[in-house]
Parts: C-alpha cells; structure tokens; sequence
C-alpha cells in the first residue's frame, strides 16, 4: 500500500513538472513568433502617388525620397 502511495506520488510529480515545462516552453515559443503585419487595405487611387507606393510596399514615405527610388511611375 505504501509503495502504490509513493509511485502515484511520484508520477503526479512527474507530471505537474512536466506540465510547468511544457507551459514554459510554449510561452518561449509565442514570444519568439514573429507579428503579422498589417497590410494596406484602401483602394487604389487614379494614379500612383509616392504615399501609396510606400503604404503598399510598407515602407516609410521618407524612405522612397532618401534612397531615390524611381518607380517610374511618378
């Protein structure tokens, strides 16, 4: 009888450890996941416009005047 308390005793164990593990690990997981990007979601205007090429790329509108990035479109 003693021997069946301590075997459940240390399986019980054994698990609750195991689950603190398994929670640790996951919560490591989430965090390293890297976040969605939210994407432009308006509609698209007659012409491009610089701002409308930088919110579909996702860059910076400042980012298309400082390297000089000619689309061909502007």
């Amino acid at each position: 009888m003693t021997t069946t308390a301590l075997v459940a005793g240390i399986a019980i164990a054994a698990a609750a450890y195991a689950s603190r593990y398994g929670i640790q690990a996951w919560q490591a997981f989430k965090a390293r996941l890297p976040k969605m990007r939210r994407f432009y979601e308006g509609g698209f205007q007659a012409s491009m416009t610089k701002r409308e090429a930088a919110l579909i790329l996702g860059v910076r509108l400042s980012l298309i005047d400082v390297i000089g990035v000619d689309f061909g479109l502007f």
